[in-house]
């Protein structure tokens, strides 16, 4: 009986994975935007990946399964509606928050893109601090730290 109550309580060293390097998927036909994007969150330990229509974003989403996905809605060969749907229609993608980044002026767009799963509407041109403010509501970003030797 003894011997039970010491197994019980010896217990195995917790493992601890390093962090992951946060991933978000950037789909906008526009490369300036998506250069923009990179360029905004490079002192940031995360990586950004670009893509420039909604088919290649889709793909990119369920390949590489980032932690924030952020798209145009204009875009050739599967716009940012048709991401969406495809996006929260899928059990491995649903999951995903979604940032709409969009020129384009409605009244109802705000809550369009809302009911069809989106997070919420970014709208071009935005300020580089308010982008960043945006993403960090998803995304841990966390300072690149410099080794100097």
């Amino acid at each position: 009986m003894n011997r039970n109550h010491e197994k019980q309580k010896i217990q195995k060293p917790e493992t601890r994975r390093p962090a992951r390097t946060p991933r978000v998927l950037c789909v906008d036909d526009d490369p300036a935007i998506v250069a923009a994007i990179e360029m905004r969150l490079k002192r940031y330990d995360v990586q950004v990946m670009g893509f420039f229509t909604g088919m290649q974003g889709y793909w990119e989403a369920i390949t590489h399964r980032p932690d924030l996905i952020i798209t145009d809605l204009r875009m050739p060969q599967g716009d940012g509606t048709y991401l969406l749907e495809c996006l929260k229609q899928n059990p491995k993608t649903s999951h995903i928050p979604v940032l709409v980044f969009s020129g384009l002026r409605g009244d109802d767009l705000a809550e369009r893109v809302k009911h069809l799963g989106a997070e919420s509407l970014l709208q071009k041109p935005i300020r580089g601090d308010e982008l960043v403010q945006a993403i960090a509501r998803f995304v841990d970003l966390r300072e690149k730290v410099e080794l100097t030797n």
